[in-house]
């Protein structure tokens, strides 16, 4: 990256103030979180005018112990920028870790000894002084593995406008209640993201394919370091490559499908959570559900084909609580799709082992992207496959019947409507017969007995598909699961972007933005690049998104779902939308970084059934 210019946009008398400060509270003393907090209460007695410190940021050379660190903003007209300070007596030796930095001066404030202040490059682009200093000056502000610990994954598709909110919303929930809940970089990697180089090639004319946020699995990561170093987040958070997606209908295709996965895992070896996907593989006619279900006979010949001798005499062996038939029909259903997840979990492995960082990782096999609803005896099946076979899976998300940024059904008639087109013949049967038409109470039952199959393995049930759903529905989940819970949202964050966009003044730029984008979505889906899903255009002629409290049902369910998608795509001057989010005026950007907090911490309070302030 290149060099901070020469007009530095902070004071050195303002910058040898806080460096007066920073020796005055923490000179000569071990640096405590309390040290910090003592450190920030008399920062705004120094009455900076051209830069904001942040000190939770606070950090000692680990070779210089006399030599500190600070992030501060530096506020302008356009945008606000982040520098790293490197405060450092003039008699240690100069700083080599950023060969980027800029002296602001050598100097002698309060009339002591003589200082020399630096000034390095930290926005969220700048991913080599990040990873330098979270890899070798405060390893503390590392993602690492989440393990048992509950969390909520926050899917951030605008990072720079997101993560720091979502970080205050999980240190607001940490003070009120003791527990963190931090899981805060997280992405598919091969949905919304992609790698830098296939970002760099992508044009825009395609708003499904991979990248579409227009933020690629290296900054993704980078960003993740930002915010956690900014918020002066040492609690532990976990970063997560959210679904590295394998598919294709030959051989070949799915040979290079799991080849582009690959590249995507290389890509994405600081992370701590590796969420697979290899659903497409499921053998769906196996299950009995299915409309045309294989015979018992064609369900016995598949098992021949897809499993040696070997494999078939483990099978028998490793599983004798399942009936011969209900065996094989697990075994077809699922069994392209395990070797597969053995691979990638492999693939896995042999990368983190080169990593300077955390070596271990959480491993997530999804089966949520199953067309049928994962049932207890499919999970106990999956996971011990991977436990017998040396791939533990820390974490597994199954089917739970939730639609992308959708509420959840409360009534029969509502469930009834909401299962059409869908291959779960048993559930309005079940809510009927067993739970009374309630489909709150069957939800919770269910949830309940596949977080005891979780459990029997160590393992955390993953909730997909997370944004959108209501108060009744998250309490359900955080009783159901008795607090053990990986809570998934992703579109929510950025539809909260999209709100504060659509409430700006008529005649606004930013008002102007947000039409523009939602006419490139309707040009996108006039020309059919939404699948069956662009007919859904015609059916709403409002632009409003909907109330975020109530899953947005009363919105226009087309824009809820893809106006995401067209970020990555071009405005009409030709330049990305994407560009044009990133350089947004700070009002709106507080806004809607007030709206994500919040939103987290209302979360949290509906799992957790605690309260959570603000």
């Amino acid at each position: 990256m290149s060099s901070i210019p020469l007009d530095l946009p902070l004071k050195a008398n303002e910058a040898a103030s806080l460096a007066d400060l920073v020796y005055q509270q923490a000179g000569g003393k071990q640096l405590t979180d309390d040290l910090r907090n003592h450190f920030a209460e008399r920062v705004p007695g120094l009455r900076l005018k051209t830069f904001t410190p942040l000190p939770g940021s606070l950090a000692q050379d680990p070779i210089h112990p006399s030599a500190y660190y600070i992030v501060v903003d530096t506020p302008s007209e356009k945008m606000t920028r982040s520098l790293l300070l490197r405060i450092t007596p003039a008699s240690s030796p100069a700083g080599s870790l950023f060969p980027d930095a800029t002296p602001i001066g050598r100097m002698r404030p309060g009339g002591g000894r003589e200082i020399v202040i630096d000034a390095i490059p930290f926005d969220a682009m700048h991913h080599a002084n990040l990873r330098t200093f979270a890899e070798k000056v405060d390893r503390s502000f590392l993602p690492r593995p989440q393990g048992a610990q509950a969390a909520i994954a926050a899917g951030n598709r605008h990072p720079e406008i997101s993560l720091p909110a979502v970080f205050q919303g999980f240190r607001s929930i940490f003070k009120s209640t003791g527990v963190n809940l931090a899981s805060t970089v997280q992405l598919s990697a091969s949905r919304e993201m992609t790698t830098s180089e296939a970002l760099a090639q992508r044009d825009g004319e395609n708003p499904t394919a991979p990248g579409h946020t227009r933020v690629s699995i290296e900054h993704l990561y980078h960003a993740g370091l930002w915010a956690a170093i900014r918020a002066g987040w040492r609690e532990g958070y976990n970063a997560e490559a959210d679904h590295f997606i394998v598919t294709g209908s030959t051989e070949d295709e799915i040979a290079r499908s799991v080849d582009a996965a690959k590249q995507a895992i290389e890509a994405a070896a600081g992370y701590t959570k590796f969420t697979t996907d290899t659903s497409r593989l499921f053998e769906i006619r196996a299950d009995l559900r299915h409309p045309q279900p294989w015979s018992d006979a064609e369900v016995n010949d598949r098992f021949e084909q897809v499993f040696s001798r070997d494999e078939q005499r483990w099978l028998e062996a490793e599983f004798p609580q399942f009936d011969r038939l209900t065996l094989r029909r697990l075994a077809v259903k699922f069994g392209r799709s395990l070797k597969l997840n053995e691979e990638l979990y492999d693939y896995i492995a042999k990368v983190k082992a080169w990593q300077a960082s955390w070596k271990h990782f959480d491993f997530e096999p999804s089966l949520d992207e199953a067309e049928t609803l994962t049932t207890p005896d499919e999970l106990r099946f999956y996971m011990h496959w991977l436990k017998a076979r040396g791939r533990q899976a820390q974490l597994v998300p199954p089917n739970l019947g939730f639609k992308k940024r959708q509420a959840y059904p409360e009534t029969m008639p509502q469930l009834e409507a909401y299962v059409h087109h869908k291959m779960w013949p048993e559930l309005p049967a079940r809510v009927e017969a067993e739970f009374g038409g309630s489909p709150l109470a069957e939800l919770g039952a269910r949830v309940n007995g596949l977080a005891e199959v979780a459990r029997e393995f160590d393992g955390t049930l993953s909730i997909h598909s997370g944004s959108g759903k209501q108060d009744v529905v998250l309490a359900e989940i955080g009783r159901a699961t008795g607090g053990r819970f990986n809570y998934k949202i992703s579109g929510e964050l950025q539809l909260q972007l999209f709100d504060v966009l659509s409430e700006q003044p008529q005649k606004s730029a930013e008002r102007a933005l947000y039409d523009r984008m939602v006419d490139r979505a309707l040009a996108f889906a006039a020309a059919g690049a939404f699948g069956e899903e662009s007919g859904l255009a015609s059916q709403y002629e409002t632009r409003y998104l909907g109330d975020s409290n109530r899953g947005r049902v009363d919105g226009n369910l087309f824009l809820v779902f893809w106006l995401g998608n067209v970020v990555g795509s071009r405005d009409t001057d030709g330049e990305f939308f994407k560009d044009k989010l990133d350089r947004l005026s700070q009002a709106v950007v507080e806004e809607t970084r007030e709206r994500n907090a919040r939103y987290i911490r209302w979360l949290a309070s509906c799992l957790l059934g605690k309260s959570v302030s603000g």
